[in-house]
């Protein structure tokens, strides 16, 4: 018989009675008018999301954005788009291998280098999901669980512990990718070295609204959607036919989320707390009361 757990995920699915799979005029970023000066920095800011965060934050008129990532030509072509919608926008690439602790210590000088140490928001989409045909304990290759680990929970860390400082300055916010994954415990995707350590990340990010939300400090965890990506390509053809989610989506919903002036009740609702791109946020707001009060979209170990 199914559980709590086991339904947790398909729960969240329908959370608010609407998804959607393509931005929509309540989070159109060509609608909002960034503050001058505004600043963000996207880690993994290649491929399907990256891209789609950049043009989205490009199309807000952001003034800067940094793309940090590992591959120098990817970052290139992603940060060709964003200058393509905004002209005024200065895009800077940042070599970044966000599982080492230099490297990250070089994005946080290269932005008080480049834009004076202003930082408005942080959106670490940084990611590994491995072969996840090979989901078991004795399947995996530790290799695999190593990488995934060390990008989502050490890597997010070094991103905290270096841009929050920043951050703190702005009273900004500071995002991480997440995946529905997360609350899997079976089926596709749910690997011990995918899942459990996109868990661990979605912790630390509660953790940073427990210890610097009083500072000001918006954190929240973000499932994207299902994209055609490099990662998907480890799945089935008949799973692929169902990824059918825009890359704007999530880049539109983040720049919704993250905008200022947001109201108080949005800040208070969703502070720390793991949310879908895909759900509505007019509906959304309906439930703000309610996810307050219960405590939702949080992960703890439940003894009622």
């Amino acid at each position: 018989m199914p559980t709590s757990t086991l339904t947790n995920a398909a729960e969240l699915r329908r959370f608010v009675a609407t998804n959607h799979t393509k931005p929509y005029p309540a989070i159109d970023p060509q609608e909002v008018r960034l503050p001058d000066g505004y600043v963000v920095c996207i880690i993994g800011g290649s491929g399907a999301a990256g891209s789609g965060l950049a043009r989205s934050f490009a199309q807000a008129g952001a003034s800067g954005i940094i793309l940090a990532g590992r591959t120098q030509s990817a970052l290139e072509a992603t940060a060709k788009e964003a200058r393509a919608l905004n002209a005024s926008t200065n895009v800077v690439t940042v070599s970044c291998d966000i599982t080492s602790n230099d490297d990250v210590a070089t994005l946080a000088a290269t932005i008080r280098e480049k834009f004076g140490g202003r930082l408005d928001t942080v959106v670490v989409n940084a990611g590994y999901s491995g072969p996840l045909s090979k989901a078991t304990f004795l399947e995996e290759d530790p290799k695999d669980v190593e990488k995934a680990f060390g990008i989502h929970c050490l890597g997010t860390w070094y991103a905290a512990h270096h841009l929050v400082p920043l951050l703190l300055e702005s009273k900004g916010s500071f995002i991480a990718i997440s995946t529905m994954a997360a609350p899997m415990i079976t089926g596709f995707g749910a690997s011990s070295h995918y899942s459990a350590s996109k868990v661990a990340q979605v912790r630390m990010m509660e953790m940073l609204h427990a210890q610097y939300s009083s500072q000001g400090l918006f954190c929240a965890s973000v499932h994207p959607g299902g994209l055609q990506s490099d990662f998907s390509r480890a799945a089935s053809m008949e799973l692929q036919q169902h990824l059918t989610d825009s890359p704007d989506l999530v880049g539109s919903f983040c720049v919704w989320l993250t905008k200022p002036p947001n109201s108080a009740a949005q800040k208070k609702a969703l502070n720390g707390r793991w949310i879908s791109c895909k759900w509505d946020v007019l509906e959304l707001e309906q439930q703000y009361e309610r996810i307050q009060q219960d405590d939702l979209l949080r992960f703890r170990i439940a003894v009622e």
